[in-house]
């Protein structure tokens, strides 16, 4: 019998494999932005006793097997309490990596700081990330399309398609900037960034929004013949709704006082790159709604 059946599977189920995790992925960050950007979780993490958050991820780990259970981030193809408690295993673990990654990046935790600092406060953001990834599946209706349907390659126009998106762009970046803005954390984070902290937040949050709409499997238009308008290849339409919503995030900032024309340009750029994570997950959650 020849092995190239075998190994066709294998690759395949690798493929499935990165596609559940990166849909695990885009759940906890659609699930948990707003927490990792809450001073109070990262005071939490930082003071409360390491036992107690324990508790609480243990909690939460019990939470995760009924929701994995009930929905999950992988295609079932059982669904059985030991499926469930492997899967609540993942969930754990995306949560800690999504936490690990963001925190790096917003300079909230550094290989020098006290182990159980960061342990803390790793912990503590695990808890929403984890939930989110476990509600991947049910986060959004994946049957159908943006607009409800899901139109062939002939019906597509793309300058209305790129329209649309711009709008949904604006509309979940405006949802969520809007919420977030007039915090204190926004300036308190982008104070401690330096250049290559918003470097690597401007390629983490490109890698967030291109992961959230075209392989997270949330929009099955993403799976089909794509619209052939200039904006409308995954890397165009990523980079475009990302300075979309760095537009989104500086009129925020703006219109809401935390900063102005005469102020420094580097901590307008700052604050604006800062706020830019949160619009960018905005805007892409916005896309998949509509």
């Amino acid at each position: 019998m020849s092995s190239e059946p075998v190994e066709q599977a294998r690759e395949h189920g690798w493929i499935d494999e990165a596609a559940s995790f990166g849909r695990a992925f885009a759940g906890a960050y659609l699930f948990g932005i707003p927490l990792l950007f809450t001073m109070e979780m990262w005071w939490i993490g930082t003071y409360a006793d390491l036992w107690k958050l324990i508790v609480f991820l243990a909690l939460t780990f019990l939470a995760n097997v009924v929701l994995t259970y009930l929905a999950g981030f992988k295609p079932r193809r059982e669904t059985s309490l030991i499926a469930s408690i492997d899967e609540s295993v993942d969930t754990l673990a995306v949560g800690v990596v999504a936490s690990v990654i963001v925190l790096l990046v917003l300079n909230r935790i550094a290989p020098g700081d006290p182990l159980d600092s960061i342990l803390g406060k790793v912990i503590i953001q695990a808890i929403p990330l984890s939930i989110g990834a476990s509600l991947a599946n049910a986060v959004f209706d994946r049957h159908e399309g943006r607009t409800g349907e899901q139109p062939s390659a002939a019906e597509s126009h793309p300058w209305r398609d790129a329209l649309n998106d711009l709008g949904a762009t604006i509309i979940g970046g405006v949802f969520i900037g809007f919420s977030i803005a007039p915090t204190d954390e926004i300036q308190l984070l982008a104070a401690s960034l330096d250049i290559y902290h918003e470097v690597a937040l401007v390629a983490l949050t490109l890698v967030i929004g291109y992961i959230i709409v075209f392989t997270s499997g949330f929009d099955p238009e993403s799976a089909g013949p794509r619209p052939t308008g200039p904006f409308q290849h995954p890397i165009t339409e990523t980079v475009v709704s990302y300075v979309v919503s760095l537009s989104v995030a500086f009129w925020a900032l703006y219109l809401l006082d935390r900063v102005d024309f005469g102020d420094p340009f580097p901590s307008i750029l700052s604050q604006v790159l800062v706020l830019g994570l949160p619009t960018m997950v905005g805007g892409a959650a916005g896309r998949l709604a509509v």
